[in-house]
């Protein structure tokens, strides 16, 4: 009984608001202060330049999702949270690769049909750097993933929180909200097996919120490493957050104990955190 209260307790943890604005404030300043990069230096531009993309995209992303869960837009906080780890595996890839720009350009060109000429078309960067980065691509190779970042991430740097939050999190969020796979379309299937128009939400908005804020946090911390400046605030800011920020898969066991009114799936929930 007192593993299921604690599991209750954690879910209600991960569900109810959790109040930082001032905090939150201080740490888009302090990751503001990060950005160093004023002009973008094309072809010639380093991983570091491209983490401090990333972390602007993620500060923007960051409020995206905020505004999503205060509005009660669940579907879009899930997917832009979804979004905000991408972004995070991706950044600290860039940062931790020295030839993050090279493996980047090369993943998104498909040399059949060369699906990656718009972005020498857009003038994003040379048709040269692009076709030079095929067939000089690391030890990654050319299907680059997310997957791939998160694993070599946590194998060459051991950032095991990239590959937990790929497994945790951007796994079963692509599975449940960005993709039309099974797990998707049963959420608009009722337990008595009617049909809604609106689908079942898995997850919880302010788990949403979390790691949106997290993810920015991570990078930012990161970043703050590899430049010299303080790292404690932001691993504070990312601790707090990701410590608040449910599993969909852990959601979805307790959620469904609970709608059931049986307590013996809960003890599949505590496995799954």
């Amino acid at each position: 009984m007192n593993g299921e209260r604690a599991i209750v307790w954690q879910y209600l943890r991960g569900a109810l608001p959790y109040p930082d604005l001032r905090r939150r404030g201080r740490m888009r300043r302090a990751a503001g202060r990060l950005v160093t990069c004023k002009h973008w230096p094309g072809d010639h531009a380093t991983g570091i330049d491209a983490a401090q993309l990333a972390l602007l995209r993620l500060l923007h992303l960051q409020q995206l999702t905020r505004s999503a869960v205060s509005e009660r837009r669940a579907e879009d906080a899930a997917l832009l949270a979804r979004t905000s780890i991408e972004t995070a595996i991706v950044g600290l890839y860039c940062l931790h690769s020295g030839d993050a720009i090279a493996d980047l350009s090369a993943a998104s060109y498909q040399p059949s049909g060369r699906g990656g000429s718009y972005l020498s078309g857009a003038g994003l960067c040379s048709a040269g750097a692009v076709d030079g980065a095929v067939p000089g691509l690391t030890e990654l190779g050319a299907g680059l993933t997310i997957r791939d970042l998160a694993l070599w991430l946590e194998r060459k740097h051991e950032l095991v929180q990239a590959a937990t939050l790929y497994h945790l999190y951007y796994l079963p969020l692509s599975h449940l909200f960005s993709r039309a796979y099974a797990f998707a379309l049963m959420r608009h299937v009722n337990p008595d097996g009617s049909l809604r128009r609106r689908p079942a939400f898995r997850w919880t908005r302010c788990s949403a919120a979390r790691m949106a804020d997290g993810c920015a946090g991570l990078l930012a911390a990161n970043l703050a490493d590899v430049s010299g400046a303080r790292t404690e605030p932001f691993l504070r800011y990312t601790t707090a957050h990701f410590g608040r920020a449910l599993p969909p898969g852990f959601t979805f066991a307790v959620t469904g104990a609970l709608r059931a009114g049986h307590p013996e799936p809960l003890a599949a929930a505590d496995r799954l955190d």
